[in-house]
């Protein structure tokens, strides 16, 4: 896979005034935000285009920029969702599902840099380690210390590096939030947790359930034609096709179908349907939003007459 990685010191803008500072000198939180939504195929803004937004919003101010005031503005105009954490398995969870996120590195552990400075998590590698893109680069900047001697690995692609998440944690660990996980919107990648670092199990396990969720939205090829059918002729709305479905929900179909009584006032979307459904001795009249088993469904067949005994009562 190939990556994007958007500098700070092009000649074209790298003097360009950027607050009390220039762009070479001191945007390495707008590039960051560009190289997460290049990477996360949101959106291709421009280093200098993103620098203008942070000043126009009020997140370039004295000492830097506030990651969090451009990030809202951002999200806002480039149609993205964000949330900040300290957690590393939030991150890896992120990056794994195709996420993106802007770190917030610190000045105790220099993988990156002396002081504060935002790079872009982009990606994680087959054996684990995080792909970075980092905008400032200068000749000596990787061997510029043993720290990044023995923890940076070099790519050829200039900005492009790789680190262990141990690493990364470290550099970011005197910041908070230490990851800003970017989104697209409407995306179903969903990492949070309010527990302690999760373990690589129970990692995988988020990045299953995400998986499940997006083939829950899909109809099983045995149920196709017949679920197509019952949405064409508004017995069924569409959506959902492997959800489980109350009883308040089920009265409603039996209604559209014709099956019972559905005369009554309404109270709310359903009290008629269920109320009819009730009165009718289809349902029983408890537990509205409980799941239809299958042992309560041939119950209910029974009760219409649709098979066996019928026990509905005319009203």
């Amino acid at each position: 896979m190939s990556y994007t990685v958007k500098m700070q010191k092009p000649a074209s803008y790298a003097n360009n005034s950027y607050g009390s500072g220039t762009i070479g000198s001191s945007a390495c939180g707008p590039s960051a935000l560009c190289n997460c939504l290049a990477n996360g195929d949101i959106a291709d803004v421009s280093v200098p285009t993103m620098c203008k937004l942070a000043v126009s919003c009020g997140a370039r101010q004295a000492g830097g920029t506030v990651e969090s005031i451009l990030l809202k503005a951002a999200g806002s105009k480039y149609d993205f969702t964000y949330r900040g954490t300290c957690k590393n398995a939030e991150l890896l969870a992120h990056l794994k599902a195709s996420g993106t996120a802007v770190c917030y590195c610190g000045g105790n552990y220099p993988l990156f840099s002396n002081g504060g400075h935002y790079v872009a998590a982009v990606g994680v590698d087959s054996s684990g380690k995080i792909i970075i893109a980092d905008s400032l680069y200068y000749s000596n900047k990787w061997t510029y210390n043993s720290t990044r001697r023995t923890q940076i690995t070099t790519t050829g692609t200039r900005g492009l590096v790789k680190c262990s998440l141990t690493a990364l944690g470290k550099a970011t660990a005197d910041r908070s939030p230490s990851y800003f996980l970017i989104s697209k919107k409407g995306s179903s990648v969903s990492t949070e947790r309010n527990t302690d670092d999760m373990t690589e199990s129970e990692v995988r396990k988020i990045i299953d359930k995400v998986a499940t969720e997006k083939s829950k939205q899909a109809v099983s090829d045995w149920a196709k034609e017949a679920f197509t059918a019952a949405t064409q002729a508004g017995v069924l709305n569409g959506t959902a096709p492997q959800g489980n479905l109350t009883r308040e929900q089920f009265a409603v179909v039996l209604g559209r179908l014709g099956l019972i009584n559905m005369d009554d006032n309404p109270s709310t979307w359903a009290a008629e349907a269920f109320k009819a459904a009730t009165d009718a001795g289809v349902l029983d009249g408890t537990d509205p939003h409980g799941p239809v088993t299958r042992e309560m469904l041939a119950q209910v067949l029974v009760n219409v007459g649709l098979i066996g005994t019928g026990n509905v009562t005319s009203n």
